[in-house]
């Protein structure tokens, strides 16, 4: 079986031209909408911590979050009629864009009103076997290019607040990029460059560390590979010129993972793509920064620096 054929299909890139469309999830994470005041929708939680950091505490002006927590990354989501009730109360709503919503159009003439805010706009996508890949908030410099296009994006829809969306952004896009400048100095000197991810969620932060995907092991989101697709990661570890980590999430379901780690006989590290955290705004504020810490010490480690 030829390598490319590991690497996780995305699903197509769904058009976002008609941008006053929709999209989502879940709409039990998302507290009702207020009767008065601005209402913005995050799609799901690594926009709802961006956007939350933009609002800061401008008076009047309510973030939710749509997709629930426990779904991860929304590929694949299916609206709900909660969801559409959500976003038809809201003014804005804040997608990841690069083609993760599939169900954009489905939902336009429902929400006439909402204007939709596309956070990956501009950004430089990167594309496996042809397919968008669209994990861009995984690497702190691209969520910071997502934090200045949501600023940006709010400061024309209520421009009453203009001022306040553009200085939270830029301060909180200012933490990112000064997070991004320490994670990519603290792993320069790591002497393993080669990794086996587990889903396809880290090539945008392979790219800023400088680090080589020899494979990722679920043919498609959510599925697990085959005993010969198996063998053959196996086989591509063990012909490498040099050590290869072996990464998954913290909250994937694969057992292939593990099996890998045995038959290889290496240990397998987590890291956190921040799909999930607390909602309460407090806590939330901080829970990216919080995640991709705590990555950094993980990478640390599977990568020759520190021993686990």
């Amino acid at each position: 079986m030829d390598c490319t054929r590991l690497f996780s299909r995305l699903g197509a890139a769904a058009l976002l031209g008609a941008l006053p469309l929709l999209s989502a999830c879940g709409a039990k994470n998302a507290p009702a909408p207020s009767a008065a005041g601005f209402h913005v929708v995050a799609e799901f939680y690594p926009l709802y911590v961006e956007t939350l950091n933009i609002v800061g505490d401008i008076p009047g002006v309510q973030v939710s979050n749509l997709v629930p927590t426990s779904t991860g990354c929304p590929e694949d989501y299916q609206l709900s009629p909660g969801d559409v009730k959500a976003l038809s109360e809201a003014q804005v709503f804040v997608i990841n864009g690069a083609g993760l919503e599939g169900y954009l159009d489905k939902v336009a003439a429902q929400c006439p009103q909402l204007q939709v805010i596309d956070a990956s706009a501009g950004i430089e996508k990167l594309k496996i076997d042809g397919e968008i890949n669209v994990h861009v908030w995984v690497s702190p410099m691209q969520a910071a290019r997502q934090v200045r296009a949501i600023a940006a994006a709010l400061a024309k829809a209520d421009p009453a607040h203009a001022a306040l969306y553009q200085k939270n952004g830029e301060a909180y896009a200012a933490q990112l990029e000064a997070f991004s400048a320490r994670l990519r100095d603290s792993l320069a000197a790591a002497p393993i460059r080669r990794i086996v991810a587990f889903h396809d969620s880290m090539p945008y932060l392979a790219r800023d560390l400088n680090l080589q995907i020899i494979a990722v092991m679920e043919p498609a989101p959510g599925q697990n590979p085959s005993p010969r697709e198996l063998a053959n990661v196996a086989a591509l570890v063990r012909s490498a010129p040099g050590p290869v980590a072996l990464l998954t999430e913290i909250d994937a379901k694969n057992p292939a993972a593990d099996i890998l780690s045995r038959e290889l006989n290496q240990p397998l590290y987590s890291l956190n793509t921040c799909t999930g955290g607390p909602l309460e705004p407090a806590a939330a504020k901080d829970a990216y920064l919080r995640a991709m810490d705590t990555n950094l010490a993980v990478l640390r480690s599977a990568l020759g620096l520190d021993k686990k």
